[in-house]
């Protein structure tokens, strides 16, 4: 079977499917964003014959909060990629983390060349437009909001298959009428063998002068969707813990503030990075003692924070500040990998930061536990026979 499997973010467990894909004798076309990704997330060598990378890039950077341009460059995103399925053909499209305009021009040429599309849907992305559009154009951005969701929910129902990462997704789907047959719910993952568990004294430790510290660490996007004001409380709670770091690994405008805000405020405890290389990343999660992931409450209804399922594989407690009934904050608590406080509740945030920091709960045992859960659910030979049996399925 041919497949071509996108993923606008391009994302290291989506190149692993692909891989894995090829490897069971699928003739495999891997395409993803050259111009948004702004770390190395995966391993560029295909190492197969039937597995092709080809990345896409744009005339110009990437901008993530100027909407006008960014829609625009979405678009010309979008029909690059549908002439890439023109030109291979395939039997069966698998799109990930895709803007809407972007997959609507894939699902359009999927259907110019006969083949079978599934809308993997890793965020409810027509909410999440309207909440980040009403946040800075109350009026005008709930109106362009709606017609993302509109258009959104066409897609999905014009999709062959859907797959979702959480259950949550499911009831969403049900408010747009959508058949529970042509859903399916398969969790994110991460790649076990590219985050091993690694001694906090490496060479990235090293260079950052971070060896004898307690680390907390937060990377990746920081947005709309993150309330910066936790890390400025947390340094300020520690201010006087000379052997702790609360360090960000972030870029662009809102990193930039929470910079400029802590130099203000004579922060020194508070150090932010830009994004590492690749070949680093696994030193710099080992470089942790608490891995921070935060969501704001109205963020919670569309996204699932699937970073969560990296820190596992690196064998780390994890600090959430997230509502309780997102399903990673279940997963976290109910596994107890780390410890969950409510995004507006800034005392329980700083209560189990000291905890963590005391050791009151085993924090060995918590990055055990979230080990042995990836290396228990992570299990890519599983993993692929579901997504397989999809395509197979769809393409009939």
């Amino acid at each position: 079977m041919r497949i071509f499997l996108h993923d606008y973010g391009g994302y290291a467990f989506t190149a692993q499917l692909g891989r894995a894909l090829a490897k069971k004798g699928h003739q495999v076309l891997y395409s993803y964003s050259l111009t948004t990704q702004l770390i190395q997330r995966f391993n560029l060598q295909p190492e197969l014959d039937n597995f092709t990378i080809e990345g896409v890039s744009l005339p110009r950077p990437f901008t993530r909060y100027n909407y006008l341009r960014r829609w625009r460059d979405e678009r010309v995103h979008g029909r690059k990629v549908a002439q890439q399925v023109r030109d291979f053909r395939p039997d069966v499209v698998l799109s990930a983390n895709t803007p809407l305009d972007a997959q609507k021009l894939i699902l359009n040429g999927s259907r110019e060349v006969g083949a079978k599309f599934i809308f993997w849907m890793q965020d409810a992305i027509g909410l999440a437009t309207k909440n980040a559009l009403s946040y800075r154009y109350p009026l005008f951005g709930r109106l362009i909001g709606d017609l993302f969701i509109r258009l959104e929910r066409s897609l999905v129902s014009a999709s062959d298959k859907v797959v979702v990462i959480s259950d949550g997704f499911l009831d969403y789907l049900q408010g747009w009428r959508i058949d529970e047959a042509r859903t399916r719910v398969i969790p994110n993952w991460a790649p076990l063998d590219e985050i091993p568990t690694m001694a906090k004294d490496n060479r990235w430790t090293q260079s950052h002068d971070l060896t004898d510290k307690f680390v907390f660490l937060f990377s990746g996007v920081l947005g709309l969707k993150h309330d910066a004001r936790l890390f400025i409380e947390l340094a300020q709670a520690f201010n006087q813990y000379p052997d702790v770091r609360i360090v960000v690994v972030a870029e662009g405008p809102f990193a930039e503030s929470l910079k400029s805000e802590s130099e203000v405020k004579n922060l020194t405890n508070l150090v932010i990075l830009p994004y590492q290389p690749a070949d680093d990343y696994p030193q710099m999660l080992a470089c942790a003692d608490v891995l921070m992931i935060i969501l704001r409450t109205e963020s919670s209804v569309y996204s699932v924070p699937s970073k969560v399922y990296t820190h596992m594989c690196a064998s780390r407690p994890q600090l959430l500040s997230i509502p309780a009934g997102n399903p990673v904050a279940k997963l976290v608590t109910e596994q107890k990998m780390g410890l969950v406080s409510e995004p507006d509740d800034m005392h329980a945030w700083l209560e189990n930061a000291f905890a963590l920091y005391q050791n009151r709960y085993n924090n060995q045992q918590m990055g055990m536990n979230a080990r042995a859960y990836a290396e228990e659910h992570f299990d890519i030979d599983i993993i692929v026979n579901e997504f397989e049996a999809l395509m197979v399925r769809g393409h009939k």
